[in-house]
């Protein structure tokens, strides 16, 4: 058993008086190492910059004082080197050449006064100071806090009548928007109104791995899905749907996880077929059960089509009660008629899947709905962006398309206003007289095209002499083509045509919406 209560506590100057350890196991250098070599080591790799920000903002941590031992004369370290080394850098930022310039920027509004001298405590020798560093680091007296009791933590603070924006200059090192974020989605899956009670209580226990629910409202797809709004600037979460909706999609999700149907594995990028499969999931299941009574929103499209399996089959829409159900995303059934038809299987689940009776001879129809699974929205943009958006996901391209190009130039020509508006650009002063008293979508791309070539976005300069019309690839996604479907009585927009225009400015979109 360690006993510290005789071990002897001093105070010492950090500079002077206090020596790195040569020989601490985080150090990787060989030979006879001078202490600024050490500094530099725990720099770079240790990460005791980040320790020199922390000290700089919340002070300088003593529930643990670092250990010393006698040597040969000297007071050194053994436990607490990346502190010490952290302190004498910021005491003298040539220790640390690399980083002496964001030494001196962390450190340059305290008094450095204060961190000259510390409290260590005396180990009586080698052998006791090593049984406490290994009960330190290799034992597990402390527990880390889950992401849920993370949360919590931050919740608990706000119930009491904290504002989120105390919160956040009080813990400066901490992502306390993050953790109120992921604490308000929970409370909504937590407040559900569940039929089975089972998943009432499962997802009220502290073991509820709040990891997997983390996987899917970090993208914008679920969200949207969800009607779940999150404002990552106020940490704001709202629900757009009504209660009994919200409960059809936290039913679905939380029995996923409690099944272990989905986790953070088969969730964890948008582009893996795993993922994909389960949005369409959630979309046929959003369809059915009148959360978005219109239309299904888009099936997002796999990157690479799995063995086997047809691009148009897994950008295939979701089935509805007038029609048969289509095969699920990663299965190629075809019903043999149209009375017959197999059901969609469950992720995770063990239905079989069932082969084609006779091979396609047409080629299957693309996707009815625009890629939207790459869009983020700044969320210091009016509410109209966002709006526009859902309503754009949500549009059958085939049924619909003269209604959703009209809808693409709205969308194209607001989110640039709002992109100057964040950049404190007067886009009616930029245009001057050709404006007319009126900001249009060529006055907007003018002002664009030439402020991606001063700040050097050199790709997205053609993608908007093109959309004008300056003789650069063809005539469908430029001003013309959708000025001619908004104002010729003659023009009309065919889904192809929609898609191409789309497609053409997609890239453009992410960068002006991009938070």
């Amino acid at each position: 058993m360690i006993d510290m209560s005789a071990w002897e506590e001093i105070n010492v100057d950090v500079v002077d008086e206090l020596y790195l350890d040569p020989k601490n196991v985080r150090i990787d250098l060989q030979g006879t190492l001078l202490e600024a070599d050490i500094v530099q080591d725990l720099f770079h790799n240790e990460k005791a910059l980040t320790l020199v920000e922390s000290i700089c903002k919340v002070g300088l941590l003593t529930h643990e004082v670092p250990i010393a031992l006698k040597r040969e004369g000297q007071l050194v370290v053994v436990e607490g080197n990346r502190r010490i080394a952290a302190l004498k850098a910021m005491q003298n930022p040539f220790l640390a050449p690399e980083y002496q310039a964001r030494i001196k920027r962390a450190t340059q509004n305290v008094s450095l006064d204060a961190f000259r001298r510390i409290s260590v405590k005396l180990a009586p020798n080698q052998d006791d100071a090593n049984q406490l560093i290994a009960a330190i680091h290799t034992g597990n007296q402390r527990v880390g806090w889950s992401p849920a009791r993370q949360s919590a933590f931050f919740q608990a603070q706000i119930d009491a009548g904290k504002s989120p924006e105390y919160l956040i200059s009080h813990y400066p090192t901490v992502e306390v928007k993050k953790f109120i974020i992921r604490s308000r989605i929970l409370k909504l899956f937590r407040d559900a109104k569940y039929q089975d009670p089972q998943l009432a209580d499962y997802v009220d226990t502290r073991n509820f791995p709040v990891s997997v629910l983390a996987r899917l409202y970090a993208y914008e797809e679920f969200l949207l899905l969800a009607q779940i709004r999150v404002n990552e600037q106020t940490a704001s979460v709202e629900l757009g749907s009504t209660d009994e909706q919200f409960a059809t999609i936290a039913e679905k999700v939380v029995g996923d996880i409690k099944n272990k149907n989905i986790n953070t594995r088969t969730l964890n990028s948008t582009k893996s077929q795993s993922y994909i499969d389960y949005m369409n999931e959630l979309r046929n299941l959003v369809t059915s059960g009148g959360i978005i009574p219109k239309e299904a929103p888009p099936i997002i499209r796999s990157p690479q089509p799995t063995t086997g399996v047809s691009q148009s089959t897994i950008n295939a829409p979701v089935s509805s009660p007038t029609q048969p159900p289509l095969p699920a995303a990663g299965t190629s059934a075809t019903p043999t008629s149209k009375s017959q038809s197999s059901p969609q299987p469950s992720l995770g689940t063990n239905t079989p899947q069932t082969k084609p009776n006779a091979p396609q001879k047409e080629k299957e129809p693309g996707p009815n709905y625009l890629n939207f699974s790459q869009i983020k929205i700044d969320p210091s943009y009016p509410p109209s962006i966002r709006k526009i958006c859902e309503e754009l996901a949500v549009i059958n391209v085939k049924k619909f398309p003269n209604a959703t190009l009209d809808l693409i130039r709205t969308f194209l020509e607001k989110s640039i206003k709002a992109y100057a508006e964040k950049l404190n650009v007067d886009l009616k002063a930029h245009a001057g007289k050709q404006a007319g008293g009126y900001v249009q979508l060529g006055n907007c791309l003018n002002w664009l095209e030439e402020y991606v070539k001063s700040t050097k976005k050199t790709p997205f300069i053609q993608v908007i002499q093109k959309i004008r019309g300056n003789k650069i690839g063809g005539y469908i996604p430029t001003i013309d083509h959708m000025n001619a479907i908004n104002h010729n009585h003659h023009v009309f927009a065919t889904p192809d045509e929609v898609k191409a225009c789309w497609d053409g400015m997609e890239g453009l979109i992410r960068m002006v919406l991009k938070p």
